[in-house]
């Protein structure tokens, strides 16, 4: 099974996310609003936004996320998103890019 580092890359987190929820994931990573709490070759977990502003400049809520590597490939998992609707959202995205830029 591969790791997340070797799952990860630009294009896969913009093949998953909507084309805004990359911008606003973006933002939120260029703004610095990643904080990890858990970093490991499979699963990764993180405190993702809480900056003030606007949602195009990273604003919004602070979410815990989680992105996993499994079987099947990456997983994920935001507190923001509603149950059983766990889409890439920007937190996803802003974790996910904080990620790469690790490598």
């Amino acid at each position: 099974m591969k790791n997340l580092s070797e799952l990860l890359n630009l294009e896969l987190i913009q093949q998953l996310a909507l084309p805004a929820n990359f911008k606003y994931g973006e933002a939120i990573f260029n703004r610095h609003a990643v904080e990890f709490i858990r970093k490991e070759p499979l699963e990764v977990e993180a405190w993702v936004g809480g900056l003030d502003g606007k949602v195009i400049e990273g604003g919004g809520s602070r979410r815990r996320t989680q992105l996993y590597a499994t079987p099947e490939g990456l997983a994920w998992h935001c507190t923001g998103n509603p149950k059983n609707h766990d889409i890439f959202c920007k937190h996803c995205v802003a974790l996910a890019l904080a990620l790469i830029s690790d490598k």
